[in-house]
């Protein structure tokens, strides 16, 4: 009997459209005994991505702090698609391409990703 699987994993390529133009976005930190949840303003370019952070909830050690960054869309089920990335941020400057808007910004190291769109549920082998 060969079973199989379905799932909602695809390619993180696949979401670069949602990437390149965010709907929400957001990183968790450890900060203290507490993992903190933030929306953030964040830029991708290539394989680099840039998150912007109000200076007000900045994780604690501000250096190679560990993450994790979500970008998401969709309001039903069907509709839901996604990408988070695992990894650290470290203090950096504001991508060229944003205007100044009062945040601290960071690049966002990544070491792992994981990416899901539902609206594309498939079988695999």
């Amino acid at each position: 009997m060969n079973v199989s699987r379905v799932t909602q994993r695809v390619d993180p390529s696949s979401l670069d459209g949602l990437v390149a133009g965010p709907p929400r976005a957001a990183i968790a930190f450890v900060q203290g005994t507490r993992v903190e949840a933030v929306p953030v303003a964040l830029h991708r370019d290539g394989e680099r991505i840039w998150i912007g952070i109000d200076p007000s909830v900045l994780p604690g050690s501000e250096t190679s702090a560990p993450a994790v960054a979500l970008v998401d869309d969709g309001r039903y089920w069907f509709e839901l698609r996604a990408i988070t990335w695992r990894g650290r941020l470290v203090p950096g400057t504001a991508p060229a391409t944003e205007p100044p808007n009062g945040l601290r910004w960071f690049e966002f190291l990544a070491d792992s990703s994981v990416s899901w769109d539902y609206a594309t549920l498939h079988e695999e082998p």
